[in-house]
């Protein structure tokens, strides 16, 4: 009874699935909505001054990280699928190769690091003061470490069971 009861409920795990793949689209949207939105102002207002360029960097950049978080969010629930739901491989899902947990957490730690660098480049893009691109980068570079500590020893772990 308790393995038919979990054979079930893994069923649960639908609904962050479809989480997952709202909150792309919500993302996804609105990326393409603000590239729209800084298109049609540049397009309009055509200026090609020093400010000009630096509001079309950040934009550029906010919109890269917004499509990044989308890509998170589908990587998200493909995996969750993948690995919970799924009881055959469909050719939609074979280029995410995933077949354990590690290979979900590499694959989402891999798009949070390229989030992350991005996310710095708009913030460097748009610092006033050397110190405080010092002091951003240096934080974002720790997490970034972590992380590629994490791959590193959690596949260690693997490796050796």
């Amino acid at each position: 009874m308790i393995k038919r009861t979990l054979e079930v409920s893994r069923y649960l795990l639908i609904l962050p699935v479809i989480g997952s793949l709202l909150l792309t689209v919500a993302v996804v949207v609105m990326g393409l909505g603000l590239t729209m939105v800084r298109g049609w102002e540049l397009l309009s207002n055509p200026s090609f001054s020093e400010g000009t360029a630096k509001v079309l960097s950040v934009s550029v950049i906010q919109a890269i990280d917004l499509f990044l978080v989308g890509a998170l969010g589908y990587i998200t629930a493909v995996g969750l699928y993948k690995l919970f739901i799924s009881q055959k491989e469909e050719q939609l899902l074979k280029r995410i190769k995933i077949d354990k947990l590690a290979d979900l957490e590499n694959k989402i730690i891999g798009v949070v690091v390229a989030a992350l660098a991005v996310g710095y480049l708009g913030q460097a893009v748009e610092a006033k003061d050397p110190q405080e691109v010092l002091y951003t980068g240096a934080g974002t570079a720790l997490v970034i470490g972590a992380l590629c500590l994490f791959i590193k020893f959690s596949g260690m772990g693997e490796s050796e069971s």
